[in-house]
């Protein structure tokens, strides 16, 4: 369920939370498309990582997981914003 039933401040979070990421993303690869070709094509979609940097899904802990782990580093650094 995409933005129905959050409230504001869930979809704040969700886009800072996003932002936090492609900023994550952007100071090791060019492009956030770079990145999911280069390491995390395999184990995320590039719809799933879209909808993670748009702020437009609440991501599982596997996929944070799965993005932690291609950008090396630990889950709680991609919280931490």
């Amino acid at each position: 369920m995409r933005g129905k039933g959050r409230s504001r401040a869930d979809t704040k979070w969700l886009k800072d939370l996003g932002r936090h990421i492609e900023k994550l993303i952007l100071s090791k690869y060019s492009s956030t498309y770079q990145f999911w070709v280069e390491k995390a094509g395999s184990d995320i979609s590039r719809a799933t990582l879209n909808f993670i940097i748009a702020g437009k899904s609440d991501p599982k802990a596997t996929s944070l997981k799965i993005i932690a782990k291609h950008l090396n580093v630990p889950v709680k650094k991609l919280l931490d914003f």
